[in-house]
């Protein structure tokens, strides 16, 4: 009688190791489908880029920077003034060519706001933000731009998280997977 107990109960824990194993895989499954699926369907583009700015179709690389919120861009000869009792901002974009030539386009934008940058040594500054138009591995898009002199700097332009997360994934093993080749008509409004 002790060895039928002991079958019966051997029959019966390994009946449940069968339902907890399907139900282990069950959810195993489940959770490894839906981690693969991303919240977004974003395109996958590396830590360098090269992006295209509108007004002035300069063709400039691009860091894609997940550590800041905004995106930047090198300005130079900032000049603020007043029109129709807005503030509006002059300044100079450079397109440096490997051939050492250097197309420059000067652009006058309304400014949208002034954001408070903290300096790495300490402190902070004000930047005027605008718009502007870019084409970023074939997607076009407006973002806000922050105008500081990055002439020091090893890169032009950096693309902040906030206009990264919605359509794109970083990969930092990736550089330069697509060509900024955006299909729009592009008004080149305010440029001199």
């Amino acid at each position: 009688c002790p060895s039928y107990v002991f079958n019966r109960n051997l029959k019966g824990v390994l009946i449940q190791a069968i339902k907890m194993r399907k139900k282990f895989i069950v959810l195993l499954c489940l959770f490894m489908v839906l981690s693969a699926v991303p919240g977004h369907a974003g395109q996958t583009i590396g830590w360098l880029e090269m992006v295209r700015i509108f007004p002035g179709n300069l063709l400039l690389r691009a860091k894609m920077d997940t550590g800041a919120k905004g995106s930047s861009i090198n300005a130079g000869k900032l000049a603020i003034f007043e029109r129709n009792g807005k503030t509006w901002v002059r300044f100079e974009l450079k397109d440096k060519k490997k051939s050492g030539k250097i197309n420059i386009s000067v652009l006058e934008k309304e400014v949208i706001r002034f954001v408070k940058i903290k300096r790495k040594g300490g402190g902070t500054t004000n930047r005027p933000v605008v718009l502007l138009e870019i084409c970023l591995c074939g997607n076009f898009k407006q973002v806000e731009m922050n105008l500081v002199d990055r002439s020091n700097f090893n890169y032009q332009v950096l693309i902040g998280r906030s206009d990264l997360q919605k359509d794109f994934i970083v990969d930092p093993a990736l550089k330069f997977t697509r060509k900024p080749e955006c299909r729009v008509a592009v008004k080149l409004d305010q440029t001199r």
